[in-house]
């Protein structure tokens, strides 16, 4: 709870900075064009429902304080910290899970979720898990790119790119999912060693 809930002020705090800029420079309806998002359980929107793991939300009591109270392979009861964002920013509807049937045409617009539960920044544990790993993830984003090039044409969907939202959330369950017990991991690493191996997993998927 305390690794999440630093994780919800930073991006609380992060989209907050992005409205303000935003708000001077646009009168469109949305303070942004798009949002991306990459990571793993905390921002998932149901990825998951479409891939052969066992970490999926497709069941209740998921989604019993959502709009239309069932499951929507989001990991909690209600909404995540990026649906109440996108609500701020002025979005109507949600950035659909790109593995769904929702990803598709117009949809693609407002951006896509590439994220999924079970995936962190050590891309083996992922695949274990039978998650996406965040280099598919930077895979699927450039198929995105290529799928939003002919919905919108070439010049619009670079300037949404250009000027979208990035999120990404990840790295807690690469220790709680893996490091704490896999004994393959923390044979051979020390907490800081591991550590030190995940933050350079993060500096080379944000390069």
């Amino acid at each position: 709870m305390e690794v999440y809930s630093r994780r919800l002020m930073f991006l609380v705090f992060a989209f907050a900075l992005v409205s303000i800029g935003y708000a001077q420079e646009s009168n469109s309806t949305t303070l942004v064009p798009a949002i991306l998002t990459f990571g793993d359980s905390v921002v998932d929107v149901g990825n998951n429902d479409y891939l052969p793991t066992i970490f999926r939300a497709n069941y209740p009591p998921y989604g019993r304080d959502f709009a239309n109270q069932k499951p929507t392979g989001r990991f909690c009861n209600g909404k995540l910290a990026t649906d109440i964002t996108a609500e701020t920013l002025g979005f109507t509807t949600y950035p659909p899970a790109y593995l769904s049937p929702e990803a598709s045409g117009n949809n693609l617009l407002i951006g896509a979720n590439f994220a999924s539960a079970g995936s962190g920044y050590d891309d083996r544990a992922a695949s274990l898990n039978h998650a996406i790993t965040l280099s598919q993830q930077v895979e699927y984003f450039k198929e995105y790119q290529a799928k939003l090039a002919k919905v919108a044409g070439s010049s619009k969907s670079a300037s949404i790119i250009k000027d979208a939202l990035y999120v990404l959330s990840a790295g807690s369950g690469d220790f709680l999912q893996n490091y704490y017990v896999n004994p393959l991991v923390n044979h051979a690493y020390t907490p800081d060693q591991y550590g030190s191996f995940l933050i350079d997993a993060f500096t080379r998927f944000v390069q």
